[in-house]
């Protein structure tokens, strides 16, 4: 028989041998939360070890599988299956009908967190002069125009292995090493480099289609920080509370200080430290701090540390009959007339498998610089309708039999084998205007040709001639 003390009713009971903690509770008049009957449906039974955690019994298999997805810590049991094997002295964390509704997860449709310190990176990120940029457009075209970056930043988060917390208006705040990812710090600076290489790619577009000027700057910090859910109920999201996520917003504000785009922290630095390229240091005062601190200007990650976290960027490449090759799959990975998405530095590459070889083309449409095909999976109709019709805008450009390309934007046609133009922005109205976007004006010169690049086999892979 064990016994066990539950604050804060500061009551006393035991726990008989065949009894689990709320059994016992709920016999002696104890009044524990069990939402769920007891079934380890909900956590409303949940409990903080105060003293007598080595008493404690393993976690049950349903136990493991809410305290996995709400993130207890060891300390923190379901008293519906936790079975006493010495005395405890234990909180009760559900005391009234408030409590009771946050804790259910009975009919809930997000998932909460319990509220854990852990040491994380915190990345925060923000668009340069947006007051300037959101004067200068319409609501429709900023929205348009942040959410074209904001989607290339979410896949970058993620491959990455971080968690997105929040969109900010034009920033974006993400937390790394939440669940305790390896090298999470490293991944960290090897996204906000990445974010801003994404910052590079998007400028041109910007400045040709809206004539502004696109840039952002980047701050990092680590540290110990509160995660947990927070929100009203049904509402809730996982976010990281306390300093480093203040820190790591004043040091991205910082930049601006120091003319640079990306900062981190000494906590951060002294992480990284041996596999990072230093641009340079500097001394600043952050806003609403009283001391200097240092802060470090991140010019890239060495090349070590590079192939490492990028291996699947980085691709063998030769120098044969005046171009570089690079050399992107095995010879037999596509079947007849299928394509694929190599994803190189500063664009991407499409590569088609027809009946009589392979072709290599630009992802980028020449006439707006529109991407021909998405890189993310998307199902159909997520990128809405033609704008005034109730026709679903393909997620994918299409091949025609005779090896031509048709853009999903505006239906101009390429030939993917030399480029020419078969067909051009077939889609534009008769005054060069695009249905629903006609306060942009005449969008049908540019009349150019599909960047193709030259493919060969060798050694049992495909190769791709990129100069």
């Amino acid at each position: 028989m064990a016994k066990v003390t539950s604050l804060p009713d500061n009551v006393d009971f035991d726990v008989n041998a065949d009894e689990t903690l709320l059994e016992a509770a709920l016999r002696s008049g104890v009044t524990f939360a069990h939402a769920c009957g007891g079934r380890a449906k909900c956590s409303t039974c949940r409990i903080w070890v105060i003293d007598g955690l080595e008493a404690c019994s393993q976690r049950t298999a349903a136990e493991t599988s809410m305290a996995e997805r709400l993130g207890f810590t060891s300390e923190v049991r379901l008293a519906c299956q936790l079975r006493p094997e010495g005395e405890l002295r234990v909180r009760r964390l559900v005391l009234d009908e408030t409590d009771l509704v946050m804790c259910s997860q009975l009919d809930r449709a997000v998932a909460t967190r319990a509220g854990e310190a852990k040491n994380v990176t915190i990345l925060f990120s923000d668009v340069v002069d947006s007051t300037s940029m959101s004067e200068r457009l319409s609501p429709y075209d900023l929205m348009y125009l942040l959410n074209r970056y904001f989607v290339q930043v979410g896949d970058i988060i993620e491959r990455n292995g971080g968690f997105i917390d929040r969109f900010i208006g034009d920033g974006v705040m993400a937390i790394f090493g939440l669940e305790d990812q390896p090298n999470a710090q490293l991944h960290a600076v090897n996204t906000a480099l990445q974010i801003l290489k994404v910052a590079e790619q998007v400028k041109p577009f910007f400045a040709s289609m809206y004539d502004v000027e696109f840039d952002i700057r980047v701050g990092l910090h680590y540290g110990e920080a509160v995660i947990g859910s927070l929100g009203s109920i049904g509402h809730e999201r996982v976010t990281a509370i306390g300093d480093v996520p203040n820190v790591a917003s004043r040091i991205e504000a910082a930049n601006k200080e120091t003319g640079t785009r990306l900062l981190i922290s000494q906590a951060l630095y002294d992480e990284v430290e041996d596999a990072v390229e230093v641009a340079d240091f500097v001394r600043v005062l952050l806003r609403g701090t009283s001391d200097r601190i240092t802060l470090y200007e991140i010019a890239g990650l060495k090349p070590e540390t590079q192939s490492a976290l990028n291996a699947g960027e980085l691709r063998e490449t030769v120098q044969f009959a005046g171009k570089k090759w690079i050399r992107v799959f095995a010879e037999d990975e596509l079947a007849l007339n299928e394509w694929r998405i190599i994803a190189l530095e500063g664009y991407d590459v499409v590569v088609l498998r027809g009946a009589d070889g392979y072709y290599a083309f630009n992802n980028a449409c020449p006439h707006l610089h529109l991407p021909l095909f998405e890189r993310r999976a998307l199902a159909e109709g997520a990128l809405g309708n033609y704008p005034g019709t109730d026709t679903p805008r393909p997620i994918y450009s299409t091949f025609t039999e005779d090896r031509g390309v048709v853009c999903r934007w505006h239906h101009s046609c390429f030939d993917v084998q030399t480029g020419e133009v078969r067909d051009w922005a077939t889609r534009l109205q008769e005054d060069g205007t695009s249905k629903g976007w006609e306060f942009l004006g005449d969008i049908s010169k540019n009349r150019t040709k599909l960047p193709v690049y030259a493919c060969r086999i060798r050694d049992g892979y495909l190769w791709v001639a990129l100069d």
